[in-house]
């Protein structure tokens, strides 16, 4: 049985959503899902933090076997000055991640304490995790009969 790429594209694009923090786009064999950091709405909060994050999920459609498969790739960039002090830190990672996610946020006035007690100000932030972009996938995917690739280990075990 061969199965409709397009059709598998036009289910993964179904899912995109304002309220989502990635976009699922379209590519010669699949789709790409990429966190909207360049969106303003997540740009401010990302902005803010001084963290500079990348994650994207490409889904390899196989149509003749009806499978799909993951590449993953992601990378955070963190700067933080002190008093005395400059700090950057960097991570890339290519290839499957279980879980990748990563805290953006800033505290605008996060405690402070006078003669009235202590005070919280407001905070806020976003969490990201790989399983709000791989779920859906898998989800959308495995009801249009389609089913995960097998790796190396798999095929020999039967796992």
């Amino acid at each position: 049985m061969t199965f409709d790429v397009r059709d598998a594209q036009a289910r993964l694009l179904a899912l995109n959503s304002d309220d989502l923090p990635f976009l699922y786009e379209p590519t010669p064999d699949g789709v790409i899902a990429r966190w909207k950091y360049a969106d303003q709405r997540w740009l401010m909060i990302a902005g803010a933090g001084a963290l500079t994050a990348e994650y994207s999920l490409r889904v390899e459609l196989d149509p003749a076997a009806g499978e799909w498969r993951f590449h993953e790739e992601s990378s955070a960039a963190e700067a933080s000055l002190g008093p005395g002090e400059l700090s950057t830190k960097r991570t890339w990672n290519k290839g499957p991640q279980k879980s990748f996610s990563f805290n953006l946020g800033a505290a605008i006035a996060a405690e402070t304490t006078d003669r009235h007690g202590t005070e919280t100000g407001n905070t806020y932030g976003y969490r990201f995790t790989t399983d709000e972009v791989k779920q859906p996938v898998i989800d959308t995917l495995t009801a249009a009969g389609w089913k995960p690739r097998k790796g190396f280990f798999g095929k020999l075990f039967g796992g």
